[in-house]
């Protein structure tokens, strides 16, 4: 989110858009992460059937290789989207989910017109079924993300993004005059990037507003030596009170001064 001297300054509102368009597809990329492992246990499931169910002689004829790519291509998938992940996994998990399922169907078609040994298996042709479904349904949610997010972030937007995230998790108001740590329900942490505000909320996803979205309001209390507490307010949602300290409150303090 940065401009040259030639380019005007973007306003707030494009700021926050930008920036929670680069959420979203950080937060699709993390579920593709996660999916990840699902899908190297899927690539083991696939080897195992290719190595229990087809005999020895055919395991490296031209059907057994066909089962031994799919497995080594979802192994491949799988490893792709833990450390590459991004809208694609979802469309190639569901080419080779499509592929893999077609294959049992057919070896199980095979099975009973008797061109290859062996009994028909009603289970593995009820998941060649199920497997072709996930896999079209894997597709049909590629088609809508692409739809989605047909202005993609760049990698080094999401790189600045997976930071900023991490900074603001460890956000220390004492020595960083951006941050706050504020112990709400949930606890929430934030950075105070000029006329935009970028919060972190435990088990919750972010939240990013501009600076008039956000209100901290004093607690005036009769009680002497009490410790101040305030009523943060983002978007119109009101949290309940929490006792405030001095760092966060002059970091809030400048911030909402600032011109």
């Amino acid at each position: 989110m940065t401009y040259s001297d030639d380019e005007a300054p973007l306003h707030a509102i494009e700021k926050v858009r930008i920036l929670q368009r680069v959420a979203a597809y950080y937060g699709l990329c993390e579920g593709v992460r996660k999916s990840s492992t699902g899908s190297l246990v899927f690539g083991g499931i696939m080897l195992a059937v290719w190595h229990f169910l087809l005999p020895d002689k055919m395991k490296f004829d031209w059907f057994g290789i066909v089962y031994l790519v799919l497995a080594v291509a979802e192994f491949g998938i799988g490893l792709l989207n833990r450390f590459a992940p991004s809208a694609e996994g979802v469309l190639l998990d569901g080419l080779v989910l499509i592929a893999f399922g077609g294959w049992n169907m057919l070896r199980e078609g095979l099975v009973f017109m008797q061109f290859l040994p062996g009994r028909p298996s009603m289970i593995f042709l009820f998941f060649g079924g199920y497997w072709i479904y996930q896999g079209f349904q894997h597709c049909r949610n590629y088609s809508i993300l692409r739809r989605l997010f047909a202005e993609r972030p760049t990698r080094e937007q999401i790189r600045w993004y997976d930071g900023l995230l991490k900074e603001v998790r460890f956000a220390d108001p004492k020595e960083d005059s951006q941050a706050l740590a504020l112990p709400t329900r949930p606890p929430i942490s934030g950075k105070l990037l000029g006329d935009i505000a970028f919060f972190a909320i435990v088990a919750g996803d972010p939240i990013i507003t501009t600076r008039d979205q956000v209100m901290i309001s004093m607690i005036d209390s009769d009680e002497r030596g009490a410790r101040p507490e305030a009523v943060l307010a983002i978007e119109g949602h009101m949290f309940e009170p929490f006792p405030i300290s001095n760092a966060n409150w002059e970091n809030y303090r400048r911030w909402k001064a600032e011109v």
